[in-house]
């Protein structure tokens, strides 16, 4: 029946069959905006993702692109990394799904390894199915164990898309169109110290805060803010909640980005490159504090072990899941992946920015750590032609979603010095052909000088 979706090399006339398929079913039972807004729907014959493998993805045709976007963050061990693909398959030979009743060894030894590699005294780990969902998660948590209802978020913050994680997103056009949701959130400008004590107050169940912010555009904050937003937390009983979906489990070449800001949470959120780039994982560590709670008015308080199903979700954790992100762990430490992230990393930040200091009229700043560098452009203009010409030389990026003057660079912790080099080449071109554009829109401006 579907035998032509599942043919590792179809022929020429299933190949048109699917990329027909997937553009009328978008358009009919997905969202036809997708293919409006998406770059690659412009062509279709480079539309239709079909293989994937290391650091390349590939179209039905065989075209190959160089991953620098890696799924906003999933594929930090490329795609099929082939001992994450071993140990899924392990697995599912012997078990699916987990079966609730009995207990899971894999989500076991899993949560203690991320214990065991996580800053300050986090110990408790909460499994879900997306980051969004761990943060609202979170966010319970944290009511829970403080028994106030007031949060603390950040401008230009982004926590998901669901209702709770989307109150604490500072992004007006994401939040508008929804009207009235969760309330009790306060934003405070993100890297100002300045009124702390006012935001974070005997009120607040939680501070809510991206050790490095994503879709703000990759912004990297003083260790001296990130420590007195830690210290306000402290003095009025307040939950630190560090979102790590996207910076964490590598990405900046530690396991745990506030690693870098010796900053000590009560929350930390994970997701993205949990999953190996095979499973929809994403999760939760707390510490005692925050898990058993502190409500001073409720003695023998027990927290979440009064109820261990407050949090939990039907499909999260499960030793499909588990396995993947087990695999990671073994690759990074087996390869020595996350010096290597550190190091390709701050290379090509250098190299980027030698590239924003010739073009200054067109890129604005480079910043970031490790493999995820923001390279923000002039304008949001400027930011989507450069993403458009990057495409046309077969590299992927993005546009930050509350900064879309930045576009994102995110490879693979797997990539090699040649292939940085073939998308710092793909960069310099892409440049090259943004501001001759540009000149050509300015000088066909020009007025009549008659």
């Amino acid at each position: 029946m579907f035998d032509y979706l599942f043919n590792t090399q179809p022929n020429d006339a299933d190949k048109e069959r699917i990329i027909d398929e997937t553009f009328k079913y978008y358009r009919e039972n997905m969202n036809p905006g997708f293919i409006e807004f998406k770059r690659s729907a412009k062509n279709r014959s480079t539309s239709v993702e079909w293989h994937g493998e290391g650091v390349r993805m590939y179209d039905m045709s065989g075209h190959s692109f160089i991953d620098c976007l890696g799924g906003y963050g999933v594929f930090m061990l490329g795609h099929r990394h082939p001992h994450v693909v071993k140990r899924v398959q392990q697995t599912m030979e012997r078990i699916g799904l987990y079966s609730q009743e009995l207990l899971n060894p894999l989500a076991a030894v899993l949560s203690h390894e991320i214990a065991e590699r996580a800053p300050g005294d986090l110990q408790y780990v909460y499994y879900h199915c997306g980051g969004a969902e761990s943060n609202e998660a979170a966010i319970k948590m944290a009511r829970l164990a403080t028994g106030r209802v007031r949060h603390v978020s950040f401008s230009k913050s982004f926590h998901g898309k669901t209702t709770g994680a989307l109150a604490a997103t500072n992004r007006a056009v994401l939040r508008q169109p929804f009207g009235s949701l969760l309330p009790g959130f306060q934003v405070h400008p993100y890297d100002e110290i300045d009124n702390l004590e006012y935001s974070i107050t005997a009120e607040t169940a939680s501070v809510i805060i991206e050790p490095v912010q994503g879709e703000g555009g990759i912004n990297v904050p003083s260790k001296a803010f990130l420590q007195a937003v830690r210290e306000r937390c402290n003095e009025v009983g307040a939950m630190l909640h560090v979102d790590e979906v996207q910076s964490g489990w590598g990405r900046s070449g530690r396991y745990f980005c506030s690693e870098h800001f010796d900053l000590e949470p009560d929350i930390i959120t994970l997701g993205k490159a949990l999953g190996g780039g095979m499973a929809t994982q994403s999760a939760l560590i707390a510490n005692s504090r925050a898990f058993h709670g502190h409500r001073d008015t409720e003695p023998g308080f027990k927290g979440m072990e009064k109820n261990p199903w407050w949090l939990t979700n039907t499909f999260a954790g499960s030793q499909l899941s588990c396995a993947a992100s087990l695999a990671t762990i073994e690759v990074y430490e087996q390869e020595n992946l996350l010096a290597q992230v550190e190091e390709k990393g701050a290379w090509l930040k250098s190299e980027l920015t030698m590239l924003q200091q010739r073009f200054p009229d067109l890129v604005f700043e480079v910043r970031g750590l490790g493999l995820w560098i923001g390279f923000e452009c002039t304008s949001p203009e400027t930011g989507t032609q450069l993403a458009d010409e990057l495409f046309h030389r077969d590299v992927l990026v993005a546009q930050t979603i509350n900064n879309p003057a930045t576009i994102r660079i995110q490879p693979p912790g797997i990539i090699t010095r040649e292939d940085l080099a073939t998308v710092l080449t793909a960069f310099e071109d892409s440049l090259k052909a943004v501001g001759k554009s540009q000149e050509t829109v300015v000088v066909g401006q020009l007025p009549d000088a008659g």
